[in-house]
């Protein structure tokens, strides 16, 4: 996504500061244990008719661990885009 945005125009260096600062959000948000416990309580609860399915759920341990990298990629995100724009 970095190569694609230094090539294109404003446009694309645009999206990927929008992209990285939601990316960030959000995966800041899953990385709490809060926010990480609420997302677990939301599939758990549409999972009812699904025992099985439900337990795998509640007990999917790497939830935080995909929300920290996907944080990280939003931050790096960000601050290239700032670059980006910034050097144009």
């Amino acid at each position: 996504m970095l190569q694609l945005s230094a090539r294109a125009s404003h446009g694309g260096q645009v999206f990927l500061l929008i992209w990285g600062v939601g990316a960030l959000v959000m995966g800041a948000a899953l990385a709490s244990k809060k926010g990480s416990a609420r997302f677990r309580a939301v599939i758990a609860s549409g999972l009812q008719g699904h025992p099985v399915r439900q337990a795998r759920a509640q007990s999917f341990g790497s939830l935080r661990v995909m929300a920290a990298v996907l944080a990280l990629a939003g931050l790096i995100g960000s601050i290239a885009a700032v670059a980006l724009l910034s050097r144009a």
